[in-house]
């Protein structure tokens, strides 16, 4: 869990770096955007990792720092050098899950104490779907939601926002991922960057 100053010391982080970015595009836009949703405030998931207020800011942290450790040092050439530039990790990490903002609500469910009664607790569930956004799988609802604010994406970019589940998800793109994560490195550390995250730092 984490408490008001670490959700507002998170969000300050996350802006810090979209603001960093040097590529051309409406940086206040998309801020804008992610301060009137709940980006960073609500969870990363229902049930994996960071189901708790401010955890979907936290997990797309967390990716940035686990990509740009894989990419400084196992996505070199042969002079040592990073293949991808310091805005192409930012993009992909904190932006991989865009379509999580106002797509969880909050909910009251029943269940069984330490001594067999009922009591209610606080959990999160998928929004309905007329009341979240929708374009198409999860994954490709982030690509859309961050091409409409970063138009000039690379298609190393696109692919590795578009195939980050790495075909887990329920809904996750199918295609033949070992010839695109042959192809396009970045997109296979995005998504071991996700997995790290999600499953080894569960958060």
């Amino acid at each position: 869990m984490l408490n008001e100053e670490q959700i507002e010391q998170n969000k300050k982080s996350f802006i810090d770096l979209i603001n960093s970015i040097g590529r051309d595009f409406d940086k206040n836009k998309l801020i804008a955007w992610l301060e009137n949703s709940d980006f960073f405030t609500a969870p990363a998931s229902i049930k994996n990792n960071s189901n708790f207020p401010g955890g979907l800011c936290l997990h797309s942290l967390n990716v940035f720092a686990a990509l740009e450790n894989i990419c400084n040092n196992f996505c070199c050439n042969n002079s040592g050098e990073c293949l991808y530039d310091s805005d192409s990790i930012k993009i992909v990490a904190l932006l991989h899950d865009i379509n999580k903002a106002n797509y969880f609500e909050s909910f009251k469910r029943n269940v069984k104490d330490a001594d067999g009664k009922w009591i209610q607790v606080d959990d999160y569930r998928i929004k309905d779907a007329e009341n979240r956004f929708i374009f198409g799988n999860r994954e490709e609802t982030s690509l859309y939601m961050v091409k409409s604010f970063i138009p000039n994406l690379t298609v190393e970019e696109e692919v590795a926002i578009l195939t980050h589940l790495g075909g887990k998800g329920y809904d996750s793109t199918q295609m033949n991922l070992g010839e695109v994560y042959n192809k396009y490195n970045l997109a296979c550390a995005l998504h071991v960057a996700d997995m790290l995250s999600t499953f080894v730092l569960k958060c």
